[in-house]
């Protein structure tokens, strides 16, 4: 990271980054293809799928092309996830975390492509939720990751330079990149280090406690 712009935001990625909602994740995307009749997919299919929007990674999951059908799907999908937040927990250390930039006074905000109600409910009941002046989804923005305007509109005023994306994938980097911003890998959640090593991201975490050493620094 570039010690000549100090941070004034910033923005996290929700899955895989604040929150390990795998098991919600699986139960969910399972509960879908089994209502439709077809056979559970692997925990490492639907992981692997988390880089894409929900209705584009249900409908490859089910091998659906149909836009209004995927859609429909991801609706599904959303209410099973909400029934099933009760599953997510956040990654250890990442509650202290969010304490310590708060005190700093930095912008705080949560980018996903998951859906926003989703990500809310769950940051509303692990008691993070008020750390963060934007917690949108991919249903709030103009369109989903990899498209910056998310990161972008989760600025408000604040310059991009200024600002860092925290997240764990291939993704979350692309997105950072499109945006403009500087971006930090962590290897707590659904990829290791050594999966995110040649990625390019600007720097690579492997505790919450290094995350706040870096953005101090």
């Amino acid at each position: 990271m570039n010690p000549l712009d100090p941070i004034q935001a910033v923005l996290f990625d929700h899955d895989g980054t604040l929150v390990d909602s795998i098991s919600t994740v699986v139960s969910a995307s399972n509960g879908v293809l089994t209502e439709r009749g077809l056979a559970a997919a692997s925990w490492n299919q639907i992981v692997s799928g988390m880089i894409h929007p929900t209705a584009q990674r249900l409908g490859l999951l089910a091998r659906e092309e149909g836009t209004s059908e995927r859609e429909r799907m991801a609706h599904r999908y959303s209410q099973l996830a909400l029934q099933d937040s009760v599953l997510a927990t956040l990654y250890p250390g990442v509650q202290e975390a969010l304490e310590t930039l708060s005190r700093q006074r930095l912008h705080l905000g949560v980018v996903s492509n998951s859906r926003g109600a989703f990500i809310r409910a769950i940051l509303q009941r692990l008691g993070v939720a008020h750390h963060f002046a934007v917690m949108a989804g991919e249903d709030d923005m103009p369109a989903p990751k990899p498209d910056p305007r998310g990161l972008l509109a989760a600025l408000g005023s604040i310059p991009p330079p200024r600002a860092v994306y925290v997240g764990d994938s291939s993704a979350d980097l692309e997105t950072a990149r499109n945006a403009g911003i500087q971006v930090i890998g962590v290897t707590w959640g659904t990829h290791t280090r050594a999966e995110l090593e040649s990625l390019g991201f600007d720097a690579l975490v492997d505790s919450p406690h290094e995350l706040i050493a870096l953005i101090r620094g």
